[in-house]
């Protein structure tokens, strides 16, 4: 080693071991970034300057660095989501100063901003499910991305969504609004487990709106069996079948175009049953059918043809296509057929009662022959509002004496849920009232007890 201040061996200089000039090479060592000091051949690198940093990696601006906080050292490195452009270096760095107070809010146990309403809402649409999404929520989820955006969640305050919410319901009914807050919080709840929300918001419910005692109010009563009648004649077999089933049965119209198969109908005498395959709730319900049911199903099974494979759906359409499953959007698949029984259904019904009310003026009765335009007028109009839906409340009011009965037959989990679809007094009530005194009976003369003298 050379003195100091003589020449160097080999050539080389000779470094200077005096403090100061020590301390300042410290120093400039110190003040290497990262990549200068692995740059040194075999040298590790210094050690990270802590603090954050906008650094530009594969077009896109990224954060990187650590951060103290909660007496540990938090390794940071992400992409901010915005382009390497110039103009949005400043928006980068808020964007860092952003991401360092969520980091340490978090460290400290009182929560960040939370992700973005955007990636918590196609997380939401994409978390896996046993059956897809109903479209009335995907639309649900869309307005909330398009309302709110990018914006982190625990930024929207909560009198933001009640606004939104209220904005967004005016004019519609109590029920339609119930379930809309209802899917925002189930979106909400979501972001709370999985996207680092803080508290879901608290919305005013209708309770009565949310959970109705009753359903609404159809004239199951008035659906007499001659009606029925023409509405099976006014049908095409295929459509014929599948109303013969749900009169019988109850089943949604989604189980009885999705839910049954070859082998899971039984047309045997005296052991005529249907079972539908993962129903509405989930559950598999095996429902009795009707004779008159089977006799249809009978004839639809000859016309239909083609049971060899026994996995295939049962229900076909008149072009003995099997109906596609569309998500539970929409009303299924049979709407159109179903619509033109019930023109032709009410065109006869009219047609013979014009027949009918002729041959009356003839004879001279012209009030019975108005009673009969009257009366078919009525059967038309109440035709024209069935639904498919109303043999479910038809079922519920038939069976409404054996409760656990009707729940196995239609499917219902909750006494609470077939209760709202029963059209009629339950028997224990009418007997009550039965037993009243009767005021039309004869008073009876009351014995007097003869007093002491």
């Amino acid at each position: 080693m050379a003195r100091r201040g003589s020449a160097p061996r080999h050539g080389r200089a000779a470094l200077p071991l005096s403090r100061p000039a020590w301390e300042a090479a410290s120093l400039d060592r110190d003040e290497l970034s990262g990549a200068g000091a692995c740059d040194r051949a075999g040298k590790r690198a210094g050690r990270r300057a802590r603090g954050l940093a906008v650094k530009e990696r594969d077009g896109y601006w990224h954060v990187e660095g650590t951060v103290r906080a909660a007496g540990r050292s938090i390794r940071v490195r992400r992409s901010l989501g915005l382009p390497a452009e110039a103009r949005l270096y400043d928006v980068a760095w808020d964007e860092v100063r952003a991401v360092e107070k969520d980091i340490r809010a978090e460290a400290a146990g009182e929560g960040g901003r939370g992700d973005p309403v955007a990636v918590a809402g196609h997380a939401y649409l994409s978390l896996p499910r046993q059956r897809p999404v109903a479209p009335t929520v995907i639309r649900i989820i869309k307005e909330i991305v398009g309302k709110f955006g990018t914006r982190r969640l625990n930024d929207i305050r909560p009198d933001e969504w009640r606004a939104w919410v209220a904005q967004r319901q005016a004019g519609n009914k109590a029920a339609t609004r119930e379930r809309f807050v209802s899917g925002v919080a189930a979106f909400q709840n979501f972001c709370v487990a999985h996207h680092k929300l803080k508290k879901p918001t608290k919305f005013e419910r209708d309770k009565a709106a949310r959970n109705p005692r009753r359903r609404a109010r159809r004239r199951v009563a008035d659906l007499r069996p001659d009606l029925i009648k023409q509405l099976f004649d006014a049908a095409h077999i295929s459509l014929r079948a599948q109303l013969a089933a749900e009169w019988s049965t109850g089943a949604r119209v989604s189980s009885i175009l999705y839910g049954a198969r070859i082998c899971d109908v039984m047309l045997a005498p005296g052991r005529e049953t249907i079972t539908f395959r993962e129903t509405k709730n989930g559950d598999d319900v095996a429902a009795a059918l009707h004779p008159t049911a089977a006799r249809i199903l009978r004839e639809y099974v000859d016309w239909r043809g083609g049971l060899h494979d026994r996995e295939a759906p049962f229900f076909l359409t008149y072009k003995r296509k099997p109906y596609a499953d569309n998500g539970r959007g929409g009303g299924g698949q049979n709407k159109t057929a179903f619509l033109a029984a019930k023109r032709r259904a009410r065109r006869a019904i009219l047609g013979r009662a014009f027949d009918e009310a002729k041959g009356l003026k003839r004879r001279g009765r012209r009030e019975d022959a108005l009673s009969v335009l009257l009366r078919a007028r009525d059967d038309a109009r109440l035709l024209r509002r069935l639904t498919q839906h109303w043999f479910r409340h038809l079922l519920a009011t038939r069976m409404r004496h054996d409760l656990r009965a009707a729940m196995e037959q239609g499917g219902w989990r909750d006494e609470r849920s077939i209760l709202g679809y029963i059209h009629d007094v339950p028997e224990g009530r009418r007997a009550i009232v039965t037993a009243f005194e009767d005021i039309d009976a004869e008073p009876s003369v009351a014995k007097t007890a003869a007093k002491p003298a």
